[in-house]
């Protein structure tokens, strides 16, 4: 039987095509390259160098935002993954003129610009209205998690503090008895007791760093994380908000948080949306997690029509008789009526998710 062998890989060839050649006409790549070429990188607060320093030539701009464009649309997000591909991948060799950035040039033209990549998402959502791809009328707004690059072990508590400088006690005092029963261990206990020590002094600076920031936790080396749930399990996470026109599913805004939930993020992600698109009415939609009357009174108040299901009051007891909405407020008391009749009276003022309650 005959096979399709291909060529011999040993044989030498000239290739008499382009690189222009190899790209389709309709390829993506080419939609990425014409509106990069159409921005002013300047206006949206790209970082450009003059060419007077000494030392090697500096990467364009355009280049490096065509190659994490590319990057975003192909779900390549690691800076040493765009390194690789900008050395083996035809599309991204049409795209960049085959230049070859190390992933620490890739990784800082992102952290130089972050605020530019943020203003030009935002111009591509305006040019995609100019277009009559997005209309404003009907956004959906939606939340999700993204894992952080801090280890859990690496996100310090108040109560875990606790916890770990309870242990130390433990562990000084075991090593001081040792130390008393058994001298020729001496050196090796010691060396332990020190350790420990040490230990305590750290948590307890921690603990106090956390007092003076008016801190519940802290990311040790990504900082601005919280640890949050997560599909069902505790991660060091960023809330990321999204508002997506319902026409033809395109993204309008986006932002990113460490609230551990929606409840406060409604209202800042729709006023966005509407001032961006400078739409006069519009229809919010989103899930339960947003359900907040005061988030959603202030969509009401500046006009929008708000979708949400109405979260469920439960409680510990899991009796559907005692939720929330059965409780019956008497404002000239300033009690409540539970269900059984009984009155609840105050009791003390808290605060959660950046708001104050009674």
């Amino acid at each position: 039987m005959a096979y399709i062998v291909g060529i011999d890989r040993n044989q030498t060839r000239m290739v008499t095509t382009s690189l222009d050649a190899l790209i389709d006409e309709d390829n993506s790549v080419r939609v990425i390259d014409a509106y990069v070429d159409s921005l002013d990188l300047i206006e949206l607060g790209f970082k450009e160098y003059s060419g007077t320093n000494r030392g090697q030539a500096p990467y364009r701009r355009s280049d490096l935002l065509k190659l994490h464009i590319y990057g975003y649309l192909n779900k390549i997000r690691s800076s040493r993954s765009l390194e690789i591909e900008c050395k083996r991948n035809l599309e991204l060799m049409w795209l960049i003129n085959a230049i070859t950035p190390d992933h620490g040039t890739i990784a800082g033209f992102v952290k130089n610009n972050r605020k530019a990549f943020h203003v030009t998402l935002r111009n591509l959502t305006l040019i995609l209205k100019g277009w009559g791809l997005i209309d404003g009328k009907l956004i959906a707004i939606d939340g999700t998690k993204i894992r952080a690059q801090n280890s859990k072990h690496n996100c310090i508590t108040k109560s875990g503090l606790d916890k770990k400088i309870a242990y130390a006690d433990e562990q000084i005092n075991a090593y001081l008895m040792a130390l008393e029963k058994d001298s020729q261990c001496e050196p090796e206990f010691k060396k332990k007791l020190e350790d420990y020590q040490e230990l305590k002094k750290q948590y307890h600076q921690q603990k106090q760093a956390l007092s003076n920031e008016g801190l519940e936790q802290k990311s040790l080396t990504d900082p601005d994380s919280r640890r949050m749930k997560n599909n069902g399990s505790l991660d060091i996470c960023y809330n990321v908000q999204s508002a997506v026109d319902a026409q033809n599913h395109f993204v309008i805004d986006i932002s990113t948080t460490n609230d551990i939930n929606d409840q406060n993020q409604l209202y800042i992600m729709a006023k966005d949306a509407s001032d961006l698109l400078e739409t006069e009415e519009c229809t919010v939609v989103a899930d339960t997690g947003y359900y907040n009357a005061s988030e959603i009174k202030n969509c009401l108040d500046d006009g929008m029509t708000v979708l949400i299901k109405k979260a469920k009051a439960n409680n510990s007891t899991k009796d559907y008789e005692f939720r929330k909405d059965k409780f019956k407020y008497d404002p000239e008391k300033d009690v409540y009526i539970c269900p059984a009749e009984q009155q609840l009276y105050f009791f003390e003022n808290t605060s959660k998710n950046g708001m104050k309650y009674k």
